[in-house]
């Protein structure tokens, strides 16, 4: 009988509770080590999760897992991932990768040293459990719909404007409207997602143009743009022109202001010989298809999906088959890149080249 994959994990914060909990279903997986910089969490999180150890720093960690999971705050990625891939550790990282293309570019390089010693790396883009998406990247690869014309795409919340999900100015929520605390806004937190999904299924963008709005906070009736003294300047609104290789345009857009929507992801793909279109608020294993040979007739036909494995279920078979999957961290560094072409023409106000995520690249 095979050992058990150890996993640990770094940063016990909420995100990690819904970690712990998926690798608990999965069998010939052990919790093995935590650790978190916040005195007394790492211990609160073992007992009431069952990790087996709180280690007191990463070369303790390293010392009882197998593979590691980066679980901390968006600007705290790179060195953990870093040092566990060199340590020889398979990673599973947290979206988005980094906050920046520059520790960006340094993961992927590490991640690329890593996987020449068989090292499985991957990054938590977590809507790749959808059977659609999948879907779409399968006829998409396989020009089913010919060539790429048009795509819209969208990832909208609510809960800068209900409290369906609770405050923002809460301790979970907070932290996301201030860039001092590491945020990227809704661009970096809910845009490294829908940039995933969309051009995962549709191919490879050359260009952005990206507009970002930042609103005023409602607070017992009235705007505020800052709290406790720190400033709600972290951007809650991306609109993204997209220009793909080969000349096909696009658009994507993201917002914590969509009133009426919970978390709802859709996406739509146009081609001059078909279209196929999903929408995960109503369905994450059905894909919508237009491929009919009449476009008077714009006959669509829903396709029931059987469902794809999660990020946490390929992890861990990768580390057990030794067969890398996707989404990778190179994967994470290309969205990056994404990323930052998009703050570039947010504040140029032009089309912005998508740079390199290779590490040493010059920029466009």
């Amino acid at each position: 009988m095979a050992a058990p994959v150890k996993i640990g994990i770094i940063g016990t914060g909420g995100m990690a509770k819904a970690h712990a909990a998926e690798y608990k279903k999965i069998k010939g997986v052990a919790l093995a080590a935590c650790l978190d910089v916040i005195p007394g969490r790492a211990e609160e999180f073992a007992k009431t999760q069952g990790f087996a150890h709180v280690a007191k720093d990463l070369p303790e960690l390293f010392a009882l897992v197998d593979a590691v999971v980066i679980v901390t705050p968006d600007r705290f990625h790179a060195e953990p991932t870093i040092a566990a891939l060199k340590a020889g550790k398979h990673v599973l990282c947290e979206k988005p990768l980094t906050v920046t293309l520059e520790e960006a570019r340094a993961v992927a390089a590490a991640a690329q040293a890593a996987a020449k010693k068989h090292v499985i790396h991957m990054i938590n883009f977590s809507y790749r459990r959808s059977a659609a998406m999948q879907k779409g990247i399968e006829l998409r690869k396989a020009g089913t719909i010919g060539t790429l014309r048009h795509v819209h795409s969208y990832y909208l919340q609510s809960w800068l404007g209900t409290s369906t999900w609770g405050d923002w100015h809460s301790d979970s929520m907070l932290w996301r409207l201030q860039t001092a605390k590491g945020s990227g806004g809704v661009l970096g937190d809910l845009g490294c997602h829908i940039l995933d999904l969309t051009t995962a299924v549709s191919g490879e963008v050359e260009a952005v143009r990206c507009n970002l709005a930042t609103f005023p906070k409602l607070l017992k009736g009235k705007e505020v743009t800052t709290y406790q003294g720190g400033a709600l300047d972290a951007n809650d609104t991306a609109i993204i022109e997209l220009q793909y290789v080969g000349g096909a345009t696009g658009i994507v857009h993201t917002s914590r202001w969509a009133t009426g929507h919970l978390n709802h992801l859709r996406c739509e793909v146009h081609g001059t010989q078909g279209a196929l279109r999903f929408d995960l608020d109503e369905d994450y294993d059905a894909i919508d298809l237009y491929l009919g040979k009449n476009p008077k007739t714009a006959s669509w036909k829903k396709k029931k999906l059987k469902p794809t494995p999660n990020n946490y279920q390929r992890f861990i078979r990768a580390i057990k088959t030794g067969t890398q999957d996707q989404p990778d961290i190179l994967r994470g560094a290309e969205i990056q890149a994404y990323l930052e072409a998009c703050l570039t023409s947010a504040t140029s106000g032009k089309w912005e080249a998508i740079p390199s995520w290779k590490s040493g690249a010059a920029r466009g």
